[in-house]
């Protein structure tokens, strides 16, 4: 069976011949409702996959000078001169007591999901509510 774009509502659905499978949400979608960036990189038109393939580019750049910042003895939050004293959880930077909370992580292991307790910066902190969508 052909895939088609599943772009659109329940009764009105695209139905265009598919061309990708978006990374966020793993549906099919035609040239006019994606883009295909490379073999890896396939996106839908959906906004909270643009919002998701936004937000993955400047967490990559936050935490290159994150680490950056760590390798110099500093907590990864620019301008702040605190020690490092804790990792984040997410992105591995370290940070201050005062860039770091303590919070209960959600897991999924198959079709459990259980809690774990997790150390966040904010950056990674703001990230969760958009990435908790599908």
């Amino acid at each position: 069976m052909p895939v088609t774009c599943r772009f659109g509502r329940i009764f009105a659905r695209c139905g265009a011949p598919g061309v990708g499978f978006c990374q966020y949400c793993a549906r099919p979608f035609c040239l006019a409702h994606g883009q295909l960036n490379s073999e890896d990189a396939q996106v839908c038109a959906r906004p909270v996959c643009q919002a998701k393939h936004t937000d993955l580019a400047a967490h990559f750049v936050f935490r290159e000078r994150a680490h950056l910042r760590n390798r110099h003895g500093m907590c990864g939050i620019d301008g702040c001169l605190g020690e490092r004293w804790g990792q984040c959880s997410k992105c591995e930077g370290l940070f201050c007591e005062e860039h770091l909370s303590d919070r209960a992580d959600s897991v999924r292991h198959g079709r459990a999901r259980y809690s774990r307790p997790a150390s966040f910066c904010a950056h990674c902190l703001r990230r969760r509510k958009l990435w908790a969508k599908i």
